[in-house]
């Protein structure tokens, strides 16, 4: 018999103790579906517990304060509550060489865009631009750029990532599976950078490789194995977005956008990489990742970031996961990492392997999550502008979500001309 899931949770989380340290905001008690009151237990994950422990996610408040000799190695130190935005930025600096660290080393790339247009179809409303530029020497590819003809310039712009989907961008622009002549309703929900242009906006659909033009032949898509066998010091999720801000490149120099009003987003795979992007280039004005991006510390298996196989995202989280560590960073704290910039993340409870049986355990745990990162959020004064949005529709960008997305674009970008 399938063991729960809270023991599975317990098992995962015995070692990992003193991520929980109580802060002195209090966290509201999670409640269950009876209304009874969760019993959280401190200070270790699930030592010799059964369920989650109150503040999951607390440690993304908390850092190593000491006296000014503590970095030579003098002095006591203690994990304290982050208290002002000068902390703060000691800490981000230092997450963000740790996910660097867990992308690998890129090559040196000096290669100009050597930006083309390539091609130009009239779509109505909107003006569709085959848009070629180099990513590294003798690596050209192709994206999409979506223009509404309608608009006065220069407009806000959004890089729409596609899901793991084979057709790549193709799909994000409305030309995904089709049965009589149609989309299907599936490849519909994903034709988020079409459906984003009609509302105003420039939409830029790059292929992640592995996807549409990027296939490497006779694989199936987003097997990025022979770019991981000739980069073993990188990692396909460190080439995503390598590409992807070479995107944001090209795009800054396209006179019909505003080049201050960027946003990406993005539905699975591209929601993932939208929180990854946030995190790293604040020239993501704003984020909206949609069923993309779930903590490690609430899966079964965190080799889901490093496989062996298929599609290979970070494998130095490799030794990690093998001998039990909890992982150097998770997605609270990526998602941290956009403080102060605007971001909405959508996530279904019944998603990774998790159904809505589970929701007793994920709810309190996704509003954990929400709740730390908002703190952060607050430092900046800018509390309101983490949203998260939880529903139980599965794996699936359906048409209340996409409304929600798209206002909340709108109002984030479209509304500050």
């Amino acid at each position: 018999m399938k063991p729960p899931r809270r023991e599975f949770l317990k098992q995962v989380f015995t070692a990992a103790g003193g991520l929980s340290l109580p802060l002195a905001a209090q966290v509201p008690p999670a409640r269950t579906a009876g209304n009874e009151r969760k019993v959280f237990p401190h200070p270790a994950f699930f030592s010799g517990r059964e369920d989650l422990p109150e503040d999951l996610f607390g440690d993304v408040a908390l850092m190593r304060k000491g006296g000014p000799s503590m970095t030579m190695g003098s002095g006591p130190t203690s994990i304290a509550p982050i208290t002002s935005r000068q902390e703060w930025a000691v800490k981000a600096t230092a997450l963000r060489q740790i996910f660097q660290l867990m992308l690998g080393t890129a090559p040196l790339n000096n290669t100009p865009l050597s930006i083309r247009l390539e091609g130009e179809k009239d779509r109505g409303e909107i003006v569709e631009r085959r848009v070629s530029y180099l990513l590294s020497p003798g690596e050209r590819v192709t994206s999409l750029l979506l223009l509404p003809k309608k608009r006065a310039r220069p407009l806000p712009a959004l890089l729409t990532i596609h899901p793991t989907a084979a057709e790549g961008k193709e799909q994000t622009v409305g030309r995904g599976e089709s049965a009589n002549g149609q989309l299907t309703p599936a490849a519909a929900r994903r034709a988020y950078g079409w459906e984003l242009a009609q509302r105003g906006f420039i939409t830029f659909s790059p292929d992640l490789l592995g996807a549409g033009e990027r296939a490497y032949p006779g694989r199936r898509s987003f097997d990025n194995q022979p770019f991981i066998d000739a980069h073993p010091h990188w990692s396909g999720t460190g080439k995503d977005l390598h590409d992807l801000q070479r995107a944001l490149d090209v795009m800054q120099t396209m006179p019909e956008i505003d080049p201050t009003r960027i946003g990406s987003i993005g539905h699975s795979q591209g929601a993932g990489l939208t929180c990854y992007l946030a995190a790293v280039d604040d020239r993501i004005r704003v984020g909206v990742a949609n069923c993309g991006v779930w903590p490690s510390r609430l899966r079964e298996n965190p080799f889901h970031l490093a496989r062996t196989g298929w599609w290979t995202g970070q494998p130095n989280l490799r030794p990690f996961c093998a001998a039990g560590k909890p992982l150097p960073i998770d997605s609270h704290e990526l998602l941290a990492l956009a403080a102060p910039r605007p971001f909405l993340n959508i996530v279904a409870l019944n998603d990774c392997g998790f159904g809505p049986e589970d929701e007793t355990l994920t709810r309190p745990a996704w509003e954990n999550l929400a709740l730390n990162v908002r703190k952060i959020y607050a430092l900046h004064d800018a509390a309101a502008d983490f949203q998260n949005v939880v529903h139980l529709d599965g794996h699936d960008f359906h048409d209340p979500m996409r409304t929600h997305a798209y206002q909340f674009l709108e109002q984030k970008l479209l509304s500050q001309g």
